[in-house]
C-alpha cells in the first residue's frame, strides 16, 4: 500500500506524460492558449463571447491559484514525508535510482511549467 502511495506521489509527471501518450486525443493542446483557441473555433464564438469566456479563463486561474498558494505547501510535505518512508526501506543501490527518478520527474514538471507559462 505504501509503495502505491509513493508511486502515485513521485510519478505524476511521468504518468502523465504517459497518459497523454497513449490517450491521444484528436487535437493535441499542449497549453492554455491552444485549448483557448479550440475552444473558440469548435463553438464558434463571436468577439463578444471570446471576452467573457477569456475573463473566466483568468478569473478560473487566479482561483487556482489562490487555492494551490495554501494547499500546496501541505502536498509537498505529504510527498517529502512519503519520500523519506520509502526510502528507509531502499538499499543504497535502490535510493540513488530513486533520487535520480525524482530529479527527472522535477524536470519533467519545471518543463511543463516553462511551456504553460510561455503560452499564456
Amino acid at each position: 500500500m505504501m509503495f502505491m502511495l509513493g508511486a502515485f506521489l513521485t510519478g505524476g509527471a511521468v504518468g502523465f506524460a504517459a497518459e497523454r501518450a497513449i490517450a491521444k486525443p484528436v487535437v493535441m493542446l499542449n497549453d492554455e492558449k491552444s485549448v483557448r483557441g479550440e475552444l473558440a473555433r469548435e463553438l464558434r464564438l463571436t468577439d463578444d463571447q471570446k471576452i467573457v469566456v477569456d475573463s473566466a479563463w483568468d478569473w478560473r486561474r487566479a482561483r487556482n491559484r489562490e487555492i494551490m498558494s495554501v494547499v500546496r505547501p501541505a502536498l509537498d510535505s505529504v510527498r517529502d514525508s512519503a519520500r523519506v518512508r520509502m526510502m528507509s526501506v531502499f538499499s543504497e543501490e535502490q535510493k540513488d535510482i530513486f533520487r535520480k527518478i525524482i530529479e527527472r520527474n522535477q524536470r519533467l514538471a519545471d518543463s511543463a511549467e516553462r511551456a504553460r507559462n510561455a503560452s499564456r
